[in-house]
């Protein structure tokens, strides 16, 4: 009889102890991750927005970067087909897509009519 109480006692006192309490390890790393989230969310918006400008600001006779390095003077540009094409120093053109525009180097002369 006396085992039987034992062996209630025991249970009963693993049972309180295994509740959980609150935990701030758990909360800081829970904040860490949101704040990790938001600012690679933040950067990734940021870089869609240049490669949008640099896009748009691809028209004939800027001077671009291509995503592979290529540095070129924007000859054509065709909206329908998403397309460009570039001059190199060496008098080549090559096309490429508006996507492959990754940042404007020397924007367009803009000529001024009096």
């Amino acid at each position: 009889m006396n085992a039987s109480i034992n062996t209630a006692q025991v249970l009963a006192a693993e049972g309180t102890a295994a509740t959980p309490g609150f935990d701030p390890l758990l909360l800081i790393m829970i904040a860490v991750l949101i704040i990790f989230m938001i600012l690679t969310f933040r950067r990734g918006k940021k870089l869609r927005d240049e490669q949008s400008k640099a896009r748009g600001g691809a028209i004939v006779g800027a001077q671009v970067v291509t995503a592979g390095g290529m540095v070129g003077t924007v000859v054509s540009r065709d909206e329908e087909a998403q397309r460009v094409t570039l001059e190199f120093s060496s008098g080549d053109r090559v096309d490429f897509l508006i996507g492959a525009i990754q940042q404007v180097v020397e924007p367009a002369a803009t000529t001024t009519e009096d």
